[in-house]
């Protein structure tokens, strides 16, 4: 599908595919390490709903383990862009740029 046959609300430059997997982060920083739960995924970004509280440009080291045809293994860093509070009330939905995907 081409940009001119998308709906008027999906401009983005790649598809989004829903996904439901477990992502395991890792704070650059600090090493603190977290789960997180996968919800779509593109050829730049990533988005999963989380408890652990992020800010905008916080950086991050990313592995998914999917068991879906989409993607087997992906590692890579990531940069937080966007933190809204999610559906539930008790989480957050992070939108997050992939920066460097880290192959074997």
């Amino acid at each position: 599908m081409n940009l001119d046959q998308r709906g008027y609300e999906e401009k983005r430059g790649f598809i989004r595919v829903p996904v439901d997997c477990e992502v395991v982060l890792q704070h650059a920083d600090s090493g603190r390490r977290f789960q997180a739960a996968g919800r779509n995924l593109s050829a730049c970004g990533v988005l999963f709903h989380t408890d652990e509280r992020l800010e905008p440009g916080d950086r991050l080291e990313m592995h998914i383990e999917a068991s879906q045809a989409l993607i087997s293994v992906l590692d890579a860093s990531i940069e937080v862009v966007r933190v809204e509070p999610a559906a539930d009330g008790l989480s957050w939905a992070v939108g997050s740029a992939i920066r460097i995907i880290h192959s074997e």
